[in-house]
């Protein structure tokens, strides 16, 4: 089994502003909401006893605030690092281009990469992950990340893959198949 959870909110998610690769800190409700994550991390059946993070700061302090809470020790992979929007970085989420290359699987953005980019850095660390059964992880990561993870473990078709929205500091749990 693995886990899964994005990041806390931010003031960029909260506003319509493409994040990607900018290191953007969490909210005040981020930080409420990552303390709730590790609420219920604390109380799950079987435990996490991993957690692996992507390296941008609000991914890195939803993570920390799990770990500490849970005892658990943490890890980085570049892996998890949000999907590169390129020249959306920092812009609204509403522009009619962005929405249009939104559904692209395999069109990169300007000076950016596409999903399929980052489902192909993804699957990697997945097939590491299923190999250790020793241990139960956390990934906390991203919205685009995220959709790559779900499309691996349940294939989609292109506009379920592109509609699919992660809320922020929600745990979704992902079997391996036996």
């Amino acid at each position: 089994m693995l886990y899964v959870a994005r990041h806390g909110e931010t003031e960029c998610n909260k506003a319509g502003i493409i994040s990607g690769r900018s290191d953007i800190a969490l909210s005040e409700v981020g930080y409420r909401q990552a303390a709730v994550l590790a609420e219920e991390v604390a109380e799950l059946d079987v435990s996490i006893t991993k957690i692996i993070h992507s390296p941008l700061e609000r991914a890195q302090e939803t993570a920390r605030l799990v770990a500490e809470k849970n005892y658990l020790p943490l890890r980085m992979d570049e892996r998890l690092i949000e999907l590169d929007y390129g020249d959306y970085d920092g812009t609204s989420d509403a522009q009619e281009s962005y929405l249009k290359l939104r559904t692209q699987f395999a069109v990169r953005y300007p000076n950016g990469e596409s999903l399929m980019d980052v489902y192909a850095r993804t699957v990697p660390l997945l097939k590491e992950l299923e190999q250790d059964s020793e241990n139960i992880y956390l990934l906390v990561c991203h919205n685009s990340v995220i959709r790559a993870i779900k499309n691996y473990f349940e294939p989609l078709e292109n506009e379920a893959v592109f509609n699919y929205r992660t809320p922020n500091a929600k745990l979704i749990r992902f079997d391996w198949e036996k």
